[in-house]
């Protein structure tokens, strides 16, 4: 057979391209060796940018030099801390001076004052000895300096957050108080590196250009390490007078574009070699790489008798002829991929099905290589039944490919959780809205508590995540292959109950199986209680509990009943205590939760069962009595707390009024806010107010400077910089996101 051989000639032809682009790169040479004069307008345009940088944060340092002097100046707010002894009062009119600071200027990251006569150091929330202040080696190196009113090079503050240490790069500003002599301490004003470097990003385009900041030694502001890189042409650098910091500004790729701007004849020269070497080239790349193309159409020849019947025909080129080739190849080992994985898929399903159905023991040698396949192993078993809430909108809201991918993401989380709980499962789609869940042990012990709290898990994880809920049934404890099928049903019958019992919960077969409704509902209902009761310390727990065992004694519940309404007890009691006192959560798992399995486990007679439940509960209430009476002034901090939340509109609400009305000191006050809420109180309350104006946003049409107003901001600016700082976007921002969210169901 013969092939047409044009192959050689389309790869000839396809270099053409190459050579329209070498003369393009040559037009465009030539261009840029005329158009010099762009080289000048870029670097007026950079230096002009450079220029307003400079001034704007020349501006904004001066205004925060000049109020931060202004302050410590005769009569100024901290005169009075600083000459007088300490004050508590003097103390928050100090501190309350620095925080409408930093309010004003969105660049400040902290400011703090060093008082001489006590060597005491106040910032916005506490007053500590200058042994205690995390930042305290600056402050000593500072003392000794001559000369005070620069702003620094960049320095990495030393901070202290939540008892751990962490650093942040600042530039700071210090007076001295006097200026002379600072016999009376000195403030020190930072600002965030980080804020500068935004601040500027605000006034350029970071996609076309870059803006660098270096101090007068030559240190990068923005590059931690970085000196001054030799400035390409296009580049501008302005020294401030102010600061004595150097701006550059430049276009980002400006050293290509400066080097392809100095023309000259070497373009020339190098445009001419270029034409000759691609037209040289190009016949001989073409020839030498056609080379390897006819040894793969000799080898094809050899054995692709079918394609070439076909190519006889003289429809095709060697082109064609390779890749016909290869797309029978790859066809059919996609084809057996496929079917590999369909085989699996089946197989599993296959064999599942018939593990729940209890039908394996008609061929027990083709069980017992199933069981080996999949890697599973004998011991005890329990199921549970995952099935998706409102299927019918499931299918009518999302796409087939969506539903596989929400199927798959569900199941993938049961696997995960399960190892990380140091379970073994297995979990299979069996109906399209239904999900087993075979959990295997080797021990029996905890069996129904464990798939309780697997299944819990996995619930609460699909709420959180995925825009739709499940139920999941719990069937009974399995002690052999034979009984998984009754698990099965169980959990079937569990998880069908849901029509009456409700959707997005945990229904255990306790619930349903052996009992009437009402009967198992009151077991439940006195064990939530005893829990609730439990946990609030209230004194009614233990009458419920003798209640609980009363009721069980009279209708002569069996072994196992009782031990199924014990775990279910133990798993709602953990559940409860991890999501309202997760501190007592360590002594319930060393000792608490150890001894109420082995109690319910090692049943013999309710009366035992009783005592043992009754002393382990004893002790568990003391050490949650503990734990809630280390949190100080549990009681006092919720009334202070519900009155900030009624009267956070008042604008004469502060730490002073609270402290009179409340009968505690403003300090302490300030730590109880602190330790309780984890925010001090200046950030509770524009919280607050932040969170009311949000909700104006969203339900009025009041101007952004009403709103400012009702705040109690006279300036709508500083309204504006203290919401776009707690919510991340502007007053105005936030209610076009609100406009654009809303859809036309809503």
């Amino acid at each position: 057979m013969k092939i047409n051989n044009n192959y050689i000639m389309r790869m000839l032809f396809s270099y053409l391209p190459i050579l329209c682009m070498t003369i393009g790169v040559l037009i465009f040479i030539f261009f840029a060796i005329i158009n010099q004069f762009n080289v000048r307008n870029a670097l007026q345009a950079n230096h002009l940018t450079a220029e307003y940088i400079t001034n704007m944060v020349d501006s904004s340092l001066k205004n925060i030099s000049l109020d931060t002097q202004k302050m410590i100046g005769t009569g100024g707010s901290l005169e009075p801390f600083l000459e007088t002894p300490s004050d508590k009062t003097l103390d928050f009119e100090a501190s309350n001076a620095l925080s409408q600071l930093m309010v004003r200027y969105g660049l400040i990251d902290s400011v703090y004052l060093y008082r001489a006569q006590d060597g005491k150091v106040l910032d916005q929330s506490n007053l500590r000895p200058l042994d205690q202040f995390a930042d305290q080696a600056f402050v000593r190196g500072v003392l000794d300096q001559a000369y005070t009113g620069v702003w620094s090079s960049p320095r990495l503050k030393e901070n202290l957050v939540q008892h751990s240490a962490s650093k942040v790069r600042v530039t700071s500003l210090g007076f001295k108080v006097p200026r002379d002599t600072g016999s009376l301490g000195y403030l020190i004003v930072n600002v965030k590196i980080a804020s500068l470097h935004s601040f500027i990003g605000e006034m350029i385009d970071r996609t076309i250009t870059d803006a660098q900041l270096y101090d007068a030694k030559g240190n990068s502001f923005f590059e931690t390490g970085q000196t001054p890189a030799t400035r390409s042409r296009l580049s501008a650098d302005v020294v401030s007078d102010y600061t004595g910091w150097t701006y550059r500004i430049s276009i980002k790729g400006g050293q290509l574009l400066d080097f392809l701007f100095r023309g000259s004849t070497m373009w020339v020269l190098f445009g001419i070699s270029a034409i000759v070497l691609a037209i040289g080239s190009m016949f001989y790349v073409t020839r030498r790489h056609y080379k390897p193309i006819e040894s793969i159409l000799h080898r094809i020849e050899r054995f692709s008798i079918p394609i070439k019947a076909a190519e006889s025909k003289g429809k095709g080129n060697e082109f064609a002829f390779i890749d016909q080739a290869i797309e029978r190849l790859i066809t059919k080992n996609m084809t057996f991929q496929e079917q590999q994985q369909e085989h699996m898929v089946i197989r599993r399903q296959q064999f599942l099905q018939i593990l729940l159905k209890g039908e394996y023991k008609e061929d027990p040698s083709a069980w017992e290589q199933e069981w080996q396949h999949f890697g599973l192993s004998s011991g005890h078993f329990i199921v549970a039944l995952l099935e998706l809430d409102h299927y019918v909108q499931f299918g009518l809201k999302y796409s087939p490919g969506d539903q596989s991918l929400f199927k798959f993401i569900v199941s993938s989380v049961a696997v995960e959780t399960a190892e990380q709980n140091g379970l073994k499962v297995v979990v299979e789609w069996i109906a399209k809205n239904q999900l087993v869940i075979l959990l295997i042990s080797k021990e029996s012990v905890g069996l129904e508590h464990r798939i309780l709290h697997l299944s819990e898990q996995i619930r609460s994880w699909v709420e959180g995540h995925l825009d739709f809920t499940v139920t999941i049934g719990i069937g009974t404890p399995a002690d052999d292959e034979a009984s998984i099928a009754r698990s099965y049903e169980d959990a079937e019958a569990a998880v069908s109950r849901k029509v009456s019992v409700g959707v997005n919960q945990i229904i255990d077969s306790i619930e349903v199986t052996g009992k009437s409704n009402g009967e198992w509902f009151e077991y439940l209902e006195i064990i939530r209680t005893i829990v609730r009761q439990l946990r609030m310390l209230e004194s009614g727990w233990q009458n419920e509990l003798k209640r609980l065992f009363h009721e069980m004694t009279v209708q002569r519940l069996g072994k196992d009943d009782v031990n199924r309404l014990m775990h279910y007890f133990i798993f709602h009691l953990e559940y409860e205590l991890d999501a309202a006192l997760p501190e007592a959560m360590k002594s319930w798992q060393q000792e608490g939760k150890s001894r109420l399995i082995a109690a319910a486990e090692q049943l013999d007679t309710l009366g035992q069962l009783e005592q043992d439940f009754v002393v382990t509960l004893v002790q568990l209430s003391e050490h949650i009595e503990t734990f809630s009476q280390s949190r100080r002034h549990n009681a006092l901090m919720r009334e202070i707390r519900d009155y900030v939340s009624e009267h956070f509109m008042d604008p004469n609400l502060s730490l002073t009024l609270l402290s009179d009305r409340f009968q505690i000191s403003p300090k302490y006050l300030s730590q109880l806010f602190k330790e309780s809420i984890g925010q001090n109180f200046s950030e509770f309350l524009i919280g607050l107010r932040i969170d009311y104006a949000k909700r104006l946003l969203r339900e009025t049409d009041m101007t952004v400077q009403y709103i400012s107003e009702m705040m109690g901001y006279a300036n709508p600016t500083s309204f504006i910089r203290v919401f776009k700082k707690m919510v991340g976007l502007s007053p105005g921002q936030y209610r076009e996101s609100l406009l654009i969210d809303r859809t036309p169901n809503e």
